[in-house]
């Protein structure tokens, strides 16, 4: 079954046009002795006739086996012819069976622009294919400059890595095509691709208009079968999280997904840097931990004390100075000693230098001549006693035995 043919006088021949696309009528070829029609890809005779639906159609003599167009099924056929009615009534012209002059495809139905040049093929594809060779087909007709749909009535592998809308055909007389799958409106609340239903006519109509174009999802998404509403929908849905790749939708849609693409893309730029400027400062507290760790190992190997007669030794100092006392880290600008600050104010949030615990007596400056030096023996006491050059005001503060004294060291011959 087919619908069109070649005549050695008049031409092509479309007998889905009233005029067969050739000035004759459908009465000059049905029926009638001694017109040769041709088909247009094998070159064997076809004739005209009814089917029992009563459609126009041609068929083969003799069906050859290697003709394509006399091995399609009638669903192709059925199928094509709504595709041709379609376009027609949409405005445009439109012819079947339309071969490229190299022989390199045929399209089921060619929409022509108003100049008769390619616009694009509508292409019926009901026969087991695989995904390279549709691609490959797709590439054919993008290297000519046509634009292409493939339309299917169930879910198949290629489905959707090509322009594709499924599509299914009326169920009783009075019915119209629709389309099942491949249209689909953006939401970015929550940010989505939701499918979208319609009739055949009306999707042809659009994509012949421009009013919807193929466009590849920016913004991914995962659906479950109830979203399609279709009795095979849930069969279908790994194709439509895993291998669906092109939906027709409005311009505006995909604009407005390319714009949630980019915000989504800036989004997740600036937490990659929020997340480098967190992992930087996390290493950069973790070197300021090392070194402090390194500087208090340092003091407690110095001073021979532990933490334990530190807190002793801390706690004499406020007992003795009679007033809260924060000691602050080794600090190299005191000796490697701990600044002590009297804490005052009514949160105790200013403090105040009054002293420094235990510097290294080798490091003594002139900060020395002016706060008290806080040491933990008498040992300490002599060492600093030796180092002045200036008079000191020292405390002993033992840990070990709770002692406290007070001295005023005199300079001794030592200079800084």
């Amino acid at each position: 079954m087919q619908f069109t043919a070649e005549h050695a006088e008049w031409g092509r021949v479309d007998i889905t046009l009233d005029d067969l696309g050739c000035g004759r009528s459908w009465e000059e070829i049905h029926r009638v002795r001694g017109v040769e029609l041709v088909c247009p890809e094998c070159g064997g005779q076809v004739h005209a006739r009814v089917s029992k639906l009563g459609t126009r159609h041609l068929y083969h003599r003799t069906k050859p086996p290697s003709c394509s167009l006399a091995n399609e099924s009638l669903e192709h056929h059925l199928l094509k012819l709504e595709l041709v009615t379609c376009a027609r009534a949409a405005g445009f012209r439109a012819e079947l069976e339309v071969a490229a002059p190299t022989g390199e495809w045929r399209a089921d139905v060619m929409v022509l622009n108003a100049d008769g040049s390619w616009l694009m093929a509508l292409e019926a594809q009901l026969s087991p294919i695989t995904v390279e060779d549709i691609a490959a087909r797709t590439g054919l007709y993008e290297r000519d400059g046509v634009a292409v749909c493939w339309f299917g009535l169930r879910p198949r592998p290629w489905v959707g890595t090509v322009p594709t809308l499924l599509v299914q055909a009326p169920e009783e007389q009075g019915q119209t095509w629709t389309v099942t799958a491949g249209l689909a409106r953006f939401s970015d609340r929550p940010v989505s691709w939701l499918p979208v239903g319609t009739g055949l006519s009306d999707a042809v109509a659009w994509m012949l208009t421009g009013r919807i174009v193929p466009h590849t999802p920016l913004s991914s998404q995962r659906v479950t079968g109830k979203d399609w509403g279709y009795e095979w929908a849930e069969g279908w849905t790994r194709y439509w999280n895993d291998s669906w790749r092109l939906w027709w939708t409005t311009p505006a849609y995909a604009a407005r997904d390319a714009e949630c693409a980019r915000e989504r893309a800036e989004a997740r730029r600036r937490q990659e840097a929020e997340e480098k400027a967190a992992a930087r400062r996390r290493e950069e507290k973790a070197k300021q931990r090392a070194a402090k760790n390194r500087l208090y190992r340092a003091f407690w190997d110095r001073t021979g004390l532990d933490r334990q007669a530190w807190r002793g030794f801390r706690a004499l100092a406020e007992l003795h100075l009679d007033c809260p006392l924060a000691f602050g880290a080794p600090d190299a600008r005191y000796g490697d000693g701990r600044p002590v600050y009297e804490r005052s104010g009514p949160d105790g949030e200013q403090w105040t230098l009054i002293g420094i615990a235990c510097p290294d007596p080798g490091r003594l400056r002139a900060w020395a001549e002016e706060l008290p030096l806080l040491v933990p023996s008498y040992a300490d006491l002599d060492v600093l006693a030796g180092r002045a050059w200036a008079p000191f005001q020292v405390y002993v503060l033992d840990p070990y035995t709770g002692e406290i004294d007070q001295e005023r060291v005199p300079p001794a011959s030592v200079s800084p």
